[in-house]
């Protein structure tokens, strides 16, 4: 007789998928076992197989998605294969990469008791589960809102918050980190450790490994092309990681550098923003009020944003991060002051006609994406604006190569879903380019991507003939105070810093205020004394530390 509390929750044995529409197996091979109070970490490149694993550990692998499988998958002694979704959910919860997709009722409330209501829990049961799943997650401010009002990183608040509702056996987390806030992260991440010390197993794919370590992973499991390079203890993994490829604390690179696997001094190499001069403001907010379902999200923001600059947005969970853009695009309307473009009102003009000027890609890609290939997501907005078709095959191989998919089998004729979120998100970005936009306004950039993706590209898009401006909304701190001229903190809707990098963390606490934690990074940059508009990032940094010590 088998004895739950000891039997591993989780048994996967030579598991091989490849999707209908896929051209290459996404998993090949794999096995693992989890056990009972085990946090485990699942890390690897973008499109490595990640969220494909836990598509496979939830049944919505073969169940959801079609394809060629091989191998087995058992959760709680049940095979996914043989099981229903239903029963797999008593025992296994899940928060997707894009949470959105996953709220189906219409208040936050109503979504958080929807899973055991549908399971038959008893109603006492479920006020008893609520009340202690709002407050051990901090959801308590907001159960009175509705579902659609949230913002990005609130919505993946309430997805988790559904997730423990069930209380599962197994836990299952895409990248749950990447848009939450400091704060709440750290929240999550003391809540996924209590969770595991009482018995939950977790299975916690992310690139954040700096900020994964507050959770005390057990072991780390490491994807590359679908195939498993590394299972093992923690220790190990941070011995061996590569620090370019998953996002490490800065000690790795100082390790790695010291190690002689950095060059002796490398400063960045990416060009300084050009002056504006007379030129006017790109984006101008002249006392913008904006309000979602009658509550007041912008509050009287004034800001200007230059023609010629590197813009990072920081701030918590619904400070108004993602209004302050949709608001100066037309896409979120003012319920008070003004918004000009380029010295211009917006009044009276079109989504479209702003296009030409603003790139702009969604914190979830899913939600620009719709084309039956690759390519002709790329080529939708030049064809609607009646561009010269004669280009268009440049168009899509250039687009391809900006945002790293150029080398992926088959990429332009591929359906867009078929890609990992990662891939995802650089294809939306490569849609946005594609109408050779002067500005381009990123969401969230680094969500879903390994840290050589999204260095990578945005080393890339700062190259970019015609591109004069990139404002993006972020909460990675290091992407922003590395990438960024000029940042600007938002807290409740309204402006509480604005500055160079350096500038602006100088006030430790209206830094902390705005719930956000001081990386190792920007730690180890204040300690070597470096100046400029923005810090040095790992690589460069750790090769000069090392350099000065020698």
């Amino acid at each position: 007789m088998t004895n739950p509390a000891t039997e591993p929750v989780v048994v996967v044995e030579d598991l091989t998928f490849q999707y209908r529409r896929g051209t290459e197996p996404a998993l090949r091979g794999v096995s693992l076992e989890v056990a009972p109070g085990e946090v485990l970490l699942v890390a690897g490149p973008s499109g490595c197989g990640k969220s494909t694993l836990i598509r496979a550990l939830n049944g919505l692998i073969p169940h959801s998605y079609g394809g060629e499988l091989s191998g087995s998958v058992r959760v709680g002694g049940l095979a996914t294969q043989a099981s229903s979704l239903k029963g797999l959910a008593t025992m296994v919860g899940t928060v997707l990469q894009e949470p959105t997709r996953q709220l189906v009722a219409s208040t936050v409330r109503a979504e958080l008791t929807f899973g055991p209501e549908n399971l038959g829990v008893e109603r006492d049961e479920i006020g008893r589960r609520l009340v202690s799943v709002s407050s051990a997650s901090g959801l308590d401010p907001l159960l009175g809102r509705t579902t659609d009002e949230l913002s990005g990183g609130e919505a993946q608040q309430i997805a988790i918050g559904g997730a423990l509702m069930l209380h599962p056996r197994l836990l299952v987390l895409d990248e749950p980190l990447a848009n939450l806030d400091p704060a709440s992260a750290s929240r999550l991440l003391g809540l996924v450790r209590h969770l595991a010390d009482e018995g939950t197993a977790v299975v916690l794919v992310e690139h954040r490994i700096e900020d994964v370590l507050e959770a005390r992973p057990d072991r780390a499991l490491y994807l590359e092309d679908g195939r498993v390079t590394y299972l093992g203890s923690m220790a190990g993994f941070l011995e061996t990681a590569d620090p370019t490829l998953v996002k490490l604390p800065f000690e790795a690179w100082l390790r790695r550098a010291r190690a002689g696997a950095a060059p002796s001094v490398q400063p960045d190499q990416r060009p300084e923003a050009s002056p504006n001069g007379e030129q006017p403001p790109r984006i101008e907010w002249n006392g913008v009020d904006a309000a979602y379902d009658g509550r007041t999200v912008l509050h009287d923001v004034s800001a200007r944003l230059g023609s010629h600059e590197r813009v990072a947005v920081l701030g918590p969970n619904g400070s108004g991060k993602t209004t302050l853009f949709k608001a100066a695009l037309g896409l979120r309307p003012l319920s008070a002051g003004e918004v000009l473009v380029d010295g211009t009102s917006i009044a009276g003009r079109g989504v479209a006609e702003l296009a030409t000027t603003f790139g702009y890609v969604f914190q979830n890609p899913s939600q620009m994406l719709f084309a039956a290939t690759v390519r002709d997501e790329i080529l939708f907005g030049p064809r609607n604006l009646l561009r010269n078709p004669d280009g268009f095959d440049d168009l899509v191989d250039r687009s391809l190569v900006r945002v790293g998919l150029a080398d992926e089998p088959g990429v332009a004729e591929r359906p867009p879903r078929t890609l990992s979120h990662g891939q995802q998100k650089r294809l939306a970005i490569g849609v946005a380019l594609a109408l050779e936009p002067r500005t381009l306004v990123l969401d969230e950039p680094s969500a879903g991507q390994d840290y050589r993706s999204a260095t990578a590209f945005m080393r890339e898009v700062e190259r970019i003939a015609g591109l004069e401006s990139i404002y993006f909304v972020t909460h990675d701190v290091d992407l922003a105070l590395t990438t960024a001229d000029r940042v600007i903190l938002l807290k409740e809707g309204r402006i509480a810093a604005d500055g160079t990098p350096h500038q602006v963390v100088q006030d430790r606490e209206r830094w902390r205020a705005c719930n956000l934690r001081e990386t190792s990074l920007m730690e180890a940059n204040r300690q070597a004394d470096i100046r400029g508009s923005r810090f040095l990032g790992p690589e460069a940094l750790a090769a000069q530390l090392v350099h000065a010590s020698s």
